[in-house]
């Protein structure tokens, strides 16, 4: 039996009711929850132990990951997403999250163990001492403060025979211990600071290699891990095992699809389902990937096209404007063509927003393009959160038509003052600047662009013009022939 309009108009308002905040911390009160766990099969390398460096951008799920392998229940729950992984064999400790509430470490106990003028080899102490804090914790051992402990990690024999001790112990019953590290971005306001504390990490985890039950995993972002002025010798290896996390597009509609399928609407999209001949969903078949609708590209598009209908217009060249289920992830793309789900959901949740609710399908493609506009300024004002020069950098690029040659990109930042102003705001704000250059030398307009460029607001074009993908350029307010209006 066809969907009826109550059925629709029901769907809408769960869509609509989506939390619009989807950000997550390891720990704490945005910790994740069970009702959110949702596993797609690439992501089984983030939760496991023998990978030790997890990447992604803002919003990919790091936090997440790293919240669900930390907490008993939702890990115990996640094994049966990934039966291979063993995670109920493991036991989980934090050794770094950016809370200072033990046996969490943040920053204030970092910069309480690792002083401005400490060098590489303090810096190690520290993260060997985060090592032992986790072990005795583990252990159930009367925490000391990391402080204390570092005389302890200092002395390489005690610790190694610490370790070893432990690994032994844990091999023997069959267990791991996996110490996770998140929030790695927040450990520094300075490129020198920041350089120093990641390198010293990397290194103790490339020492780590040595056990095989006591693991190390980071979760960071991709500029951190690439950034080029981290050197050592066993880095590449590091960087070439490390595992980036990404969302395909039929992991995005199976998420947006298994909210709705166990959310209010539950009854009306049965309907829906059944009318379309698809598979209805338990909790379990969602986790455990045996609901269709949530893995199959051709029946994501049947259902986005009963949500939404076929086409981002109406009429015999309504197609040229592009299909429902396509648009949305070829407008959400920052420029590694990546689309997180922060953005997706977002974009969705406007889009049940928008204007009167229509009577044949659930969302219009008016509510996807006041969507995409809703979704561009919530990712520019988390990107905000994270490189606090980034509004004052795009904002003088406002009503500039792209995409567009160089110099007149640069001319409009230098008539502005726009790197002058990024500069001296973070040194005054006590956070990271966009760009760091060696002593003696001056950052230009195009280190500027290269900053953007590394963390995919910018992008150079197969003419070598530059561009900018809409889910920026939309709440930054530049033009584009043929593209969605800024807000």
């Amino acid at each position: 039996m066809k969907p009826s309009v109550a059925d629709l108009h029901a769907i809408r308002a769960a869509i609509a009711a989506l939390p619009p905040d989807v950000s997550h911390d390891a720990i704490g009160a945005s910790a994740p929850t069970l009702d959110e766990l949702y596993a797609p099969a690439t992501h089984a390398t983030a939760l496991d132990p023998s990978t030790p460096i997890v990447s992604g951008a803002r919003g990919t799920g790091k936090s997440f990951w790293a919240g669900v392998l930390g907490a008993d229940d939702l890990r115990a729950v996640a094994a049966t997403a990934y039966p291979r992984l063993h995670l109920t064999s493991l036991d989980v400790q934090f050794g770094y999250t950016g809370f200072d509430s033990p046996p969490s470490i943040g920053r204030e106990t970092l910069d309480q163990c690792v002083p401005a003028s400490a060098d590489i080899e303090e810096a190690r102490v520290f993260f060997w001492a985060t090592i032992l804090y986790a072990i005795d914790n583990a252990q159930g051992k009367q925490l000391s403060s990391l402080p204390k402990l570092l005389p302890r990690a200092r002395k390489l024999d005690t610790r190694a025979a610490e370790l070893t001790a432990m690994d032994r112990g844990l091999q023997e019953h069959g267990r791991k211990l996996v110490i996770v590290y998140d929030a790695l971005d927040t450990m520094a306001t300075s490129w020198p600071r920041r350089r120093l504390l990641t390198q010293a990490l990397l290194e103790v985890v490339w020492a780590m290699r040595a056990y095989r039950a006591v693991r190390v995993k980071l979760f960071l972002r991709p500029d951190q891990i690439e950034d080029d002025a981290v050197r050592f010798v066993e880095l590449p290896k590091l960087r070439a095992g490390a595992v980036r996390l990404t969302w395909s597009e039929t992991d995005l509609y199976g998420l947006l699809f298994s909210r709705i399928a166990l959310g209010d609407a539950q009854t009306s999209f049965q309907r829906l389902l059944k009318w379309l001949g698809l598979q209805t969903a338990s909790r379990e078949e969602i986790l455990r990937r045996l609901w269709s609708p949530g893995q199959d590209a051709t029946q994501q598009q049947n259902l986005m096209t009963a949500m939404a209908g076929p086409y981002m217009a109406e009429g015999v060249h309504g197609y040229k404007k592009g299909r429902t289920y396509e648009w949305p992830l070829k407008h959400l793309a920052d420029a590694f063509n990546e689309v997180t789900p922060r953005s997706f959901l977002g974009l969705m949740i406007a889009a049940a927003r928008h204007g009167a609710a229509p009577s044949d399908r659930v969302i219009t493609p008016a509510g996807i393009h006041h969507g995409l506009r809703a979704a561009s300024k919530t990712r520019v004002d988390q990107l905000h959160d994270e490189f606090p020069w980034i509004k004052g950098v795009l904002a003088p690029l406002a009503g500039l038509l792209l995409p567009q040659e160089d110099e007149k990109v640069f001319n409009v930042w230098r008539q502005a003052r726009t790197l002058q102003s990024a500069m001296t705001d973070a040194k005054t704000g006590g956070y990271l600047p966009p760009v760091h250059t060696a002593p003696g030398k001056s950052p230009t307009e195009r280190d500027l662009y290269h900053a953007l460029e590394r963390i995919g607001v910018m992008m150079r074009r197969k003419d070598d013009r530059i561009d900018m993908p809409d889910l920026f350029r939309v709440a930054a307010k530049l033009l584009k022939k043929g593209g969605t209006a800024p807000i």
